[in-house]
């Protein structure tokens, strides 16, 4: 199995996420589509240290996924209010939301968690009105990631402080480059021709680590290689519409 990719720069921004869960302070990252914001909290917040959700698009989806987070986490205090039976995805089917919103306040009134969630898109007002109330729960904090403050839709009104926010810029030159090299070499890429095609992928990447890796691991498959030479033009074009920009 081949190794991992490094964790390229970012170390100042992976040292807030840490201290921000550490002191339970909540915080809200900032990046456009393929910056690193996924990998960036991965890599400060251990799992076992987090409620982990993605950025849903309606409450009750938001609510489903944190029992599940909750659950997933053995969270005593809500194990204890909602007793889940051994078929969990059909218990949280058959949730109605105001019941969930119950046992989730609840639960963490009386034993406060750090939540993420991760990749906010157009949350509407009911998903303020229940994050606020966590927000503001002692003990309790979040941390939040979205491409940009138009994509928090009614969240904003909770992640509104400059202080609160951590805005990642893409990556040195330099930087890049030692991602791209270190991609060709976990995706296998050194039989084929990568001069024209480095320089594409820096200059297209625009220093946003998760699209160096992406079109990197793309390049691996063979709808892509016409004898070693890879072919940009339907990669990139297959790349942008992963990352819906």
């Amino acid at each position: 199995m081949p190794e991992a990719l490094p964790f390229i720069g970012r170390e100042k921004e992976r040292q807030r996420l840490g201290a921000a869960a550490r002191h339970r302070h909540s915080l809200l990252v900032l990046g456009a589509a393929g910056m690193g914001k996924t990998r960036l909290i991965s890599e400060a917040i251990p799992p076992d240290e987090a409620l982990y959700a993605r950025g849903e698009p309606s409450l009750h989806r938001l609510l489903v996924a944190l029992a599940r987070a909750m659950i997933a986490a053995k969270h005593a205090a809500f194990l204890d209010r909602a007793r889940p039976p051994a078929n969990v995805e059909a218990w949280l089917g058959g949730q109605p939301s105001i019941h969930l919103k119950g046992l989730l306040w609840n639960a963490l009134q009386a034993a406060p968690a750090l939540v993420i969630l991760d990749g906010i898109t157009g949350a509407g007002f009911p998903t303020y009105r229940f994050l606020q109330r966590l927000y503001h729960m002692p003990g309790m904090a979040l941390l939040a990631s979205a491409r940009d403050r138009v994509s928090l839709g009614a969240l904003g009104r909770l992640f509104w402080h400059p202080a609160g926010t951590v805005n990642l810029s893409p990556l040195s030159e330099r930087e890049a480059e030692h991602l791209f090299e270190s991609a060709a070499d976990r995706y296998q890429l050194r039989t084929l021709d990568l001069g024209d095609f480095r320089e594409k992928v820096l200059e297209s990447a625009g220093g946003k680590p998760g699209q160096i890796i992406e079109m990197c691991r793309m390049a691996a498959q063979p709808q892509y290689h016409s004898g070693r030479y890879i072919k940009f033009s339907p990669l990139r074009i297959d790349t942008v519409i992963k990352f819906g920009f």
